[in-house]
């Protein structure tokens, strides 16, 4: 086999991989959250029970920021660096109610995010 046959069969497999791992991320609606040194907003969300959404959250604050869920919401912590940008995938519960994101500099400013289900 030769190598540019080799090469073309490396390239075909690597943009089958691509596609079927953006496929998730391509059905999710982007909500931004944004980080300042005195809050984060939006303070509220409106979700569809089951819906897949990615928040990407940019941090315009001179320090570090954290985001996670709390009171049983299913969001993982994830520490977004000053001036950075980081996004994170969730998918609301399959029932209405209201989950909680707290966002927030540790020792510091804090912000409780609603995610209204309905």
């Amino acid at each position: 086999m030769s190598q540019v046959a080799i090469l073309f069969g490396a390239v075909a497999a690597s943009l089958s991989l691509f596609a079927a791992c953006g496929g998730d991320d391509a059905d999710r609606r982007v909500i931004q959250i944004t980080q300042t040194n005195e809050a984060c907003t939006p303070d509220a969300v409106d979700l569809t029970a089951g819906e897949k959404v990615k928040f990407e959250i940019k941090n315009e604050s001179s320090k570090d920021k954290e985001i996670e869920g709390i009171e049983g919401t299913k969001l993982d912590e994830l520490l977004v660096p000053a001036g950075k940008t980081r996004t994170l995938n969730y998918t609301a519960p399959g029932k209405a109610g209201v989950q909680k994101v707290k966002c927030y500099i540790p020792g510091g400013a804090t912000t409780i995010i609603s995610l209204n289900v309905r």
